[in-house]
């Protein structure tokens, strides 16, 4: 290091830097918002003195994949080369076979949980276990002893790839002895530690595909820096997003190739960090950001890490530093209610036991059914999806000041537990934004979220999946069988316009999940062929949904959908009105209910669930209360025609105004039973009785 470097760098730390870093490391910040219009974000570029440039890192969102891949500038173009290295690379193939392990890994954890949260009994979870869970880890455990095993017997290979292969044997023979030891527990039985450990095996075997990869594994906020001497360009760490890594890589430029480095200890994992050239040999950063697991209202999500600076010495291949060091291809994970192992915490979940509680529950009593472990953060403008075939509530909601992840929320209806799927991910700088959230697959090919989601989700019973259709060219698949993301495909002309995720109105019906559009246009869902395909109404005009202010529930009895609608805003007052479409001749009428006058007083028209037993349109919404201290509840009467109201008392999931943009209420025909979820994840039961519950028609 230069003398005049190495003061500039202790006048920064022992100036400015160390005092700054002391308080800052108790302090959380929100990063600053990215330009969403660049296809590429959250990447790095660094050039060379001879011009000669490189990019690697962020996310590409017009790719089919999700992470950008790398780039050369020479001669002024640049030139994508991520294929080239991939048939270069002698080890692509093993590599590709590990990421697939490891994705089968992921699913059978999914498995796993799914019978852990189940709460069944010893002997009905060892016949679930035998079923769904047992033979694919038995299989995944001889498949990854299978690759160690012809990776090592793979040809002669030149130095830096043979080091490379040893690496990953040692990572895949950790884990298949792991996967193997799991084998024999979950033959008997599936705990918390079983699924931790299955996570283990996932990461062991992630670990193992990236040092068989061409490429490092994608990231994001991690800057690149030239060393001159070496005519290398270093990466060092970087935000995968749901995690933060510590790896460190140098690229060859003039060979077109990466090489990952493999020192003992090395700095522990951030992003956004600042690097700076000696000029001779080495590299240094100082700061850089860990994770901050914050769960204050719109808290920031970041903090700064003060402990440089550090110094990698590139022919030494060794780290130096000030700080404590830790052991090189780390991970840092989000803690608390945005890793899956929270909810595993404390006992096994008791299915019997919840069950016998929802049976003595009173009738027309809004009940919090208080599980355990809730999620965070607050899940704003959303509803919810009854899964009828998993007995699951699917909770994708969020965006404008709320959560804004890529995770799915399982909530068990047999057991009262929240699952998580997968470690949360957030979409840097662009966390609580109102409508700025970034398009397409990130790191995983999974979806972000949209500024609000209202009502464009929905359950399919015939796909036996969740479809999200929020963003405005494709929509999503969610299997919660395998807790993630599968697929996507293009929406139809219709259903695509700009800012589509507040009017989308998703409704499930037994001939496929059906879709409302701002136009008035309603789509079907074919779940044979994976597509959105328009149904041409005849009759009344339908109008189109409108944000906030609208939805369709579906008429089981009758086998037609019901469609009610305000205009937006406060001023506007609901007429009452509504519109029914029978889904068999596809014929629109407009109804005008007896009572539909008094309609007006119903403060909110986007939650409205169909209880079959009573045949009974339930809103989701209370009345204002006319001096009483309980407020009444609107419902529609199919068979009368008229718009009636109960009393229901209770924990009110309407909130105190009567009025709750983050409701997601469900019937559940199976139990008979309404649930409700709110905002902070509570979750509320009610049996309804309307005889007792003072039906009367509203006036």
């Amino acid at each position: 290091m230069s003398p005049a470097l190495q003061r500039a760098l202790t006048g920064l730390l022992l100036g400015a830097l160390l005092p700054a870093a002391l308080a800052q490391q108790q302090r959380s910040y929100r990063l600053p918002e990215t330009d969403l219009k660049q296809p590429v974000i959250w990447g790095s570029t660094c050039e060379a003195p001879d011009g000669t440039a490189m990019s690697f890192g962020g996310q590409d969102q017009h790719s089919e994949e999700g992470p950008a891949h790398t780039r050369i500038r020479q001669g002024g173009t640049w030139q994508r080369i991520d294929r080239e290295l991939r048939d270069k690379n002698a080890l692509q193939g093993f590599g590709d076979r590990a990421r697939s392990l490891a994705r089968d890994q992921k699913d059978t954890a999914a498995y796993g949980r799914a019978a852990y949260f189940a709460g069944l009994t010893a002997a009905d979870e060892r016949r679930l276990l035998e079923a769904a869970v047992h033979p694919r880890q038995e299989k995944l455990a001889g498949a990854v002893s299978i690759l160690a095993r012809e990776l090592r017997g793979a040809p002669a290979m030149e130095a830096y790839e043979a080091g490379q292969a040893q690496a990953a044997c040692a990572y895949l023979d950790a884990a298949a002895a792991q996967a193997r030891s799991l084998v024999d527990t979950l033959a008997v039985r599936v705990d918390a530690d079983a699924i931790k450990q299955m996570g283990q095996v996932q990461s062991a075997i992630e670990k193992a595909a990236e040092a068989l990869d061409a490429e490092p594994p994608a990231r994001a906020l991690s800057p690149i820096v030239y060393e001159p001497r070496s005519r290398l360009f270093v990466l060092f760490g970087g935000d995968h997003l749901d995690h933060l890594t510590n790896d460190t890589w140098v690229f060859d430029a003039a060979r077109q190739r990466w090489m990952q480095r493999r020192p003992l200890i090395a700095p522990p994992p951030r992003a956004n960090h600042v690097w700076t050239s000696a000029q001779d040999g080495k590299v240094i950063f100082v700061g850089g950001y860990t994770y901050a697991s914050n769960t204050d209202y719109c808290g920031g999500q970041y903090r700064d890490i003060a402990d440089g600076p550090w110094t990698y010495d590139i022919a030494g291949n060794t780290w130096s530093g000030g700080g404590q060091a830790a052991p090189g291809d780390s991970r840092t994970y989000r803690t608390g209610p945005f890793h899956p192992d929270y909810y595993l915490e404390g006992r096994k979940a008791d299915a019997a036991a919840f069950q016998k509680w929802l049976t003595s529950i009173p009738v027309n009593t809004w009940m919090l059914t208080r599980p355990p472990h809730l999620p965070r953060l607050n899940r704003d403008w959303g509803t919810a999806a009854l899964d009828i075939d998993r007995d699951l509530i699917l909770r994708f909601s969020g965006g404008h000041s709320a959560h804004g992840g890529t995770d799915v929320l399982h909530y068990h209806l047999a057991t009262n537990r929240w699952e998580l799927p997968f470690p949360v991910e957030f979409p840097l700088g662009q966390l609580y934004a109102n409508t700025s959230y970034p398009d397409g697959y990130n790191f995983n090919r999974r979806p972000w979220i949209t500024g609000h989601t209202y009502q464009n989700y929905g359950y399919d019973a015939l796909a036996r999946r969740m479809i999200f259709t929020g963003r405005p060219r494709h929509f999503y698949i969610y299997d919660p069988d395998v807790g993630d993301w599968t697929g996507r495909g293009l929406k139809p002309e219709g259903m695509s316009y700009p800012e589509c995720f507040y009017t989308l109105t998703l409704c499930a019906t037994p001939q496929g999940t059906i879709a409302w559009t701002a136009r008035g246009g309603i789509f079907r869902f074919d779940a044979g062929a994976g597509q959105w395909r328009e149904l041409k109404t005849t009759g009344v005009k339908l109008p189109g949904a409108v944000v906030d202010n609208s939805t369709l529930v579906y008429d089981a009895k009758r086998r037609r959908l019901l469609f009610a609608r305000k205009e937006y805003g406060d001023t506007y007052k609901y007429d009452g009105k509504l519109y029914a479409l029978d889904l068999q001749r596809l014929n629109v009428t407009a109804l005008t209910p007896d009572g539909h006058a008094a309609a007006a007083t119903i403060p909110y028209l986007c939650q409205i669930g169909y209880d079959v037993a009573n045949d009974l349109m339930l809103v989701g919404a209370t009345l204002p209360r006319d001096g009483s201290t309980t407020g009444r509840t609107a419902a529609y009467d199919g068979v009368a025609n008229r718009w009636v109201s109960m009393l229901l008392v209770g924990d009110d999931p309407n909130g105190k105004s009567g009025r709750n943009v983050s409701l997601g209420l469900m019937y559940d025909a199976r139990r008979r039973l309404f649930w409700a979820v709110d905002t902070d994840s509570k979750v509320y039961v009610l049996r309804l009785d309307p005889v007792s519950a003072q039906i009367r028609q509203m006036q």
